[in-house]
Parts: structure tokens; C-alpha cells; sequence
């Protein structure tokens, strides 16, 4: 069945795309969308709510639980082999990184050979501190 695309998912998806470095809230993506200068056309909470769980299913956006809680995160997918490799996110900053396909295939590889566990690429997303957080506690902690 074709899908039928509306201004309003186009402006919602080119908002993500343009920053898809960041995972938020329904929310919170809709608070953006408002702030933006931006024509009439501006998805509403209500819409942007029937929109996500759409988007999720069609692979455009990943979807992550906030740690601990039962609040979701909504993040743009950012390119066809985004599923391709592992993510690495940031528990204080909420930032996704990529790694690099090489390095992911070869944990993948790991995984397989030494605990005979085949990993989904799509969906397996390592939880940290990037640089900048890891940093910026120790430099708290002092």
C-alpha cells in the first residue's frame, strides 16, 4: 500500500533529519516545531502524536525508553545503513553516535563466535557517557 505524505509528516521528518543527532519526547519535538519560524503548517501535538508510532514502524525513526522511566524517546533514523551498525548513547547528554561499520562488525563477530548470540543490528544501542559528559563529571567531582 502506498504511503500518502502530508506536508505536515515532510516538515515533521526534514525537523527531525535536521537534527537527528538528538533523541526527544513527542513532547518535545512538538515545543520545537512551534519555536520555529515556520509557515502555518506546523504539525499539532495531536497530529505529531498519530505520526510517531508510524514513522517508528516504517524505519525513519528509532524509538528508546528514558532511562528508567516510561517516558519514550524519538530519534530520526539517519541514513539507509543506519541499521547497519551500533549506536552509543549518551545517558546524560542523550546524544547518539555512530560507530564506525567496521568496529561494529567486528563485536558483532565477537558476540556470534565466543557466545554464540547473534546480535540485531537494528536495534542494539550501547547506553554511556560520551567524552564531553565523562569530562565534564570529573571535573564536577573535583
Amino acid at each position: 500500500m502506498a504511503q500518502y505524505q502530508t506536508g505536515q509528516k515532510r516538515m515533521l521528518l526534514a525537523y527531525m533529519k535536521a537534527h537527528s543527532e538528538e533523541a526527544l519526547t513527542i513532547e518535545e519535538w512538538c515545543r520545537r516545531l512551534q519555536a520555529e519560524p515556520a509557515p502555518a503548517s506546523v504539525p499539532g501535538k495531536s497530529t505529531v502524536y498519530r505520526m510517531m508510532p508510524r514513522l517508528v514502524e516504517e524505519g525513519l525513526v528509532r524509538r528508546f525508553v528514558k532511562e528508567n522511566s516510561r517516558t519514550f524517546l524519538y530519534q530520526m533514523v539517519c541514513g539507509e545503513h543506519c541499521d547497519r551498525h551500533l549506536h552509543m548513547k549518551c545517558s546524560v547528554c542523550g546524544k547518539l553516535y555512530h560507530m564506525e561499520d567496521e568496529d561494529s562488525e567486528a563485536l558483532f563477530r565477537q558476540v556470534l563466535k565466543k557466545h554464540h548470540f547473534q546480535m540485531d543490528e537494528g536495534k542494539t544501542v550501547l547506553f554511556g557517557q560520551c567524552e564531553g559528559c565523562a569530562a565534564k563529571e570529573g571535573r564536577d567531582e573535583e
